[in-house]
């Protein structure tokens, strides 16, 4: 069976599970990061208009990846050029960057194929790329990534005791150019026990600043559950360092099993976003900026509909969604026990943020069951509720009758006054 298989087989069988409920968050209080929020491949156009959108989405943060093959095309022969206006123009639009490095150049191997493997004879080329690399853009990318998704065939096939001894090697070299560099491993996609548990044993997770995660699953319910997993095995190997999610997202088309349709997508993000921030997520980068089809087409490709936005720039439904949460949550603490509840059903869940940077506080509310629940919302202060597909607010009274089913409300207020929720009396 090969990686494709199982991680289906896994979603599968699981899925009954990750429907049932939406686990909460283990912590009673986080502070969100001011700069939480970023997306993967965006950027690439090197246009205004791509960088105006990123700024109205809330982004931060960009993720690129630093292709060895790109780089060095040829044995000893270094070409940036393909970065270089990608770093520039993030730089000068106040991006952070994210760069990856990987994967391995065709020419190490007789064949000119690639292997997805770097044995131990080729470490000396591959390190040259990192040492190169990191030397002609010191102090111009924030955090560099080590591979991707190791765990999974699509992206290694070799033994895992050689990608192990080629990551820490990896991480020892960045920090031999650049002392001050932030370097981050792992990017471990489906929270494999044994392979993380290994690597830690091989030391290759020792010199790393954070540890990279791929929450992927079938809904944001079985997201969670394998970030919960993911910090069990982090806990177990006393590992402290940061998490970063640096992929997370749906496709809307395709034949993936975590396919959600358009209008659905919206409920995805804030779920998604909302439980990863109140686990402490350092980062969190949605993958991904753009759909890549063209329009009409009917590609099976789910990874072609990833995207927050479409490939002439307009947005898709997620994107208010993900403006919502990187305007109102970043700064924020998230409170287990806020707002006051009284006799709320188990399926309600309930998610609130506190004095984030915006001066707003946030409450984000659904229904994990199938029914609709009626909610009293008590809120003595002037405070507005948004449709998450538009971005559109509207106000609500001091007491409000909720509607509570699958797709979250997103309320906020501005004042030092704590919501009361209540079940609705008939």
């Amino acid at each position: 069976m090969d990686i494709l298989k199982k991680q289906l087989f896994v979603y599968f069988s699981l899925f009954i599970f990750s429907c049932s409920s939406t686990p909460i968050s283990r912590f009673n209080s986080i502070n969100v990061p001011e700069d939480i929020f970023g997306i993967v491949h965006a950027g690439k156009t090197n246009s205004q208009e791509e960088y105006l959108l990123l700024d109205e989405l809330g982004a931060k943060w960009i993720l690129n990846t630093f292709s060895w093959r790109n780089i060095e095309k040829e044995k000893g022969k270094f070409d940036f050029s393909m970065y270089d206006e990608y770093v520039d123009t993030a730089k000068k639009a106040g991006k952070k960057i994210v760069a990856v490095l990987g994967f391995e150049a065709p020419w190490i191997f007789p064949d000119g194929n690639s292997k997805k493997f770097i044995s131990p004879e080729n470490y000396h080329h591959y390190l040259n790329y990192v040492e190169e690399t990191v030397r002609h853009y010191k102090g111009r990318i924030d955090v560099w990534e080590i591979w991707n998704e190791p765990n999974i065939l699509r992206f290694w096939k070799g033994s895992k005791k050689v990608f192990f001894e080629l990551s820490r090697l990896t991480a020892l070299k960045i920090k031999e150019i650049d002392p001050d560099a932030h370097v981050i491993g792992g990017a471990f996609s489906l929270a494999p026990r044994g392979f993380i548990k290994k690597m830690h044993k091989a030391g290759a997770l020792d010199d790393l600043d954070g540890i990279a995660f791929h929450p992927y699953g079938l809904n944001p319910a079985f997201s969670m559950r394998t970030y919960d997993k993911f910090l069990d095995i982090l806990s177990e190997i006393n590992y402290s360092q940061p998490v970063w999610i640096t992929e997370v997202g749906f496709p809307t088309g395709g034949w993936y099993p975590t396919k959600v349709s358009l209008d659905g997508l919206p409920s995805h993000v804030i779920k998604t976003i909302s439980g990863a921030a109140a686990r402490g997520a350092r980062v969190l980068l949605w993958y991904e900026m753009f759909d890549s089809y063209k329009e009409g087409d009917l590609a099976s490709d789910s990874e072609k509909y990833f995207g927050l936005a479409y490939s002439d720039f307009r947005r898709k439904e997620g994107a208010w969604a993900y403006e919502l949460c990187a305007t109102f949550l970043p700064g924020a603490r998230y409170e287990k026990d806020y707002p006051i509840k009284e006799n709320i059903p188990k399926g309600i869940i309930v998610m609130c943020f506190l004095e984030g940077h915006s001066g707003n506080n946030t409450l984000i509310l659904w229904n994990d069951k199938i029914c609709t629940q009626k909610i009293d919302l008590y809120l003595p202060a002037p405070a507005f509720i948004y449709n998450i597909s538009t971005g559109e607010k509207k106000p609500l009274e001091e007491k409000t009758r909720l509607d509570i089913n699958k797709t979250p409300l997103f309320i906020t207020w501005q004042e030092e006054i704590i919501p009361q929720l209540s079940t609705a009396i008939k």
